[in-house]
């Protein structure tokens, strides 16, 4: 055995599964830092210090809009890499100490809680490091994972995220109001830095190099696969997208992220202006909720999915949240009540985050193996499109009439919950589970 293959605490993920469900866990935690800071703590922030939900969503639609560049992070990274430290490793690596150096420079500027603009750019700047490392993450277990161990991952991925949103929420939302942006920031970046020596520590496939200037060699699998071209990159994923089963699946994708824009922008509102409740404690609210749905997903999402099937779960659930909004929408009178709030927060965690668990598994049936980390990732930027496309709603809604705002998008809901009819006709055989099969064996792409 060589000395790389000998060096370090792990052994390659690709020969220990219970290091690759870790490794997802882990990195979903460290991606949810950032989104527990910049979609509950800095909201509530600018909310108390007296920041309107115009100002509120521009922060939160910078943080968002990178998610919906996702498609173009993924075929850049399957056009480029350093293959004798794995495919996704190198990316890994580097998006996560962006993230952490950026939130440390973030600290120096320590912005008060109406500088919207600089709010804004540190949000954006953060949020185009963890788009990558989001990536890096998703197209390691579309490599490297079989069949069984990615079903597995829907539920480990959602509810690992939401773990690192809630604490973020809580821990972030408490530094905020007692000590301002400058030491929150840092603190992140302090946290974010341990995953760079978690990752540091990995190696994917056996003899690949933990640093560049360590011995090791690509592995022959990844020297088949690679794609060393852009036109063959980009036809085959042109031609995969627009399979029958692809189109079925997209309005899902598109639909399911839209009612966190509530959560995001009206909800700090609500809790600080209506409710009363200062920062910290609407945080706190926020990052129980996170924190419950988030073990709920962990451990029964994914059964639960399994038990009645992806279609039925979709059904369910966007019909519970179509019932909530409208329901909110028809009894203004009460939004001063703390029920209201709680029925908000906790509903369209727990309810979004089962629909988010039974599109993972679709969304990977339908993928074509030569591009199947690509096509992936491109399913995942567009489900993050319904976050700024429901930013916008909320913003153009709330300042009209707030119950405008719960009405529309109960609506777009109750569209989503008839479009799951759809889903039988593109229904994968498992035939079709088989030909597209894409983890740890995947044949080579044809270049």
């Amino acid at each position: 055995m060589t000395e790389t293959a000998q060096a370090g605490m792990f052994r390659p993920l690709t020969e220990n599964p219970f290091l690759r469900l870790a490794t997802v866990f882990i990195f979903y935690i460290f991606e949810g830092v950032p989104m527990g800071l910049f979609y509950i703590a800095i909201p509530a922030f600018m909310a108390s210090g007296g920041s309107s939900t115009t100002e509120i969503a521009a922060v939160v639609g910078a943080f968002a809009l990178p998610w919906t560049l996702k498609l173009v992070n993924g075929f850049i990274m399957d056009r480029y890499t350093f293959l004798p430290m794995g495919r996704r490793r190198i990316w890994i690596i580097g998006s996560q100490l962006t993230m952490a150096l950026t939130m440390l420079i973030a600290s120096l500027f320590n912005p008060e809680a109406t500088q919207t603009a600089v709010l804004s750019a540190i949000a954006f700047c953060v949020s185009m490091a963890t788009t990558f490392q989001d990536v890096s993450i998703d197209s390691l277990v579309v490599d490297i994972m079989d069949e069984d161990e990615q079903a597995k991952a829907g539920g480990i991925m959602f509810g690992a995220q939401t773990l690192g949103i809630s604490g973020s929420a809580a821990a972030c939302g408490y530094l905020l109001q007692h000590y301002g942006s400058a030491p929150t920031f840092l603190a992140v970046a302090a946290f974010l830095l341990a995953g760079v020596v978690f990752a540091i520590s990995l190696r994917e496939r056996p003899e690949e190099r933990r640093f560049p200037w360590s011995q090791g060699q690509s592995h022959p699998r990844n020297l088949d696969i690679q794609i060393e071209a852009w036109w063959p990159l980009l036809k085959t994923s042109f031609f995969a997208m627009l399979a029958k089963s692809s189109l079925v699946i997209v309005p899902f994708l598109l639909m399911r992220s839209i009612p966190a824009a509530i959560y995001d922008i009206f909800n700090p509102v609500l809790a600080t202006k209506y409710v009363g409740y200062s920062t910290s404690a609407y945080t706190g609210i926020a990052s129980l909720s996170a924190l419950a749905t988030g073990l709920f997903g962990l451990f029964i999402g994914g059964w639960l999915v399994a038990k009645v099937g992806k279609g039925r779960i979709l059904a369910i659930n966007f019909s519970l949240l179509a019932i909530l909004l409208i329901g909110v929408a028809l009894i203004p009178e009460y939004w001063s009540n703390p029920a209201v709030l709680y029925a908000l927060v906790w509903g369209i965690d727990l309810f979004g985050i089962m629909i988010a668990i039974a599109m993972i598994p679709l969304a990977m049936q339908v993928c074509s193996p030569s591009v199947a980390a690509t096509q992936f990732t491109i399913y995942m930027a567009l489900g993050n499109f319904g976050r700024p496309i429901g930013a916008s709603i909320v913003a153009a809604t709330s300042s009209l009439d707030p119950q405008l705002m719960f009405g529309t998008i109960g609506a777009i809901m109750i569209a989503a919950a008839l479009s799951t009819l759809l889903l039988k006709r593109g229904e994968v055989t498992p035939e079709q589970e088989q030909a597209t099969h894409h983890g740890v064996g995947a044949a080579p792409a044809e270049n």
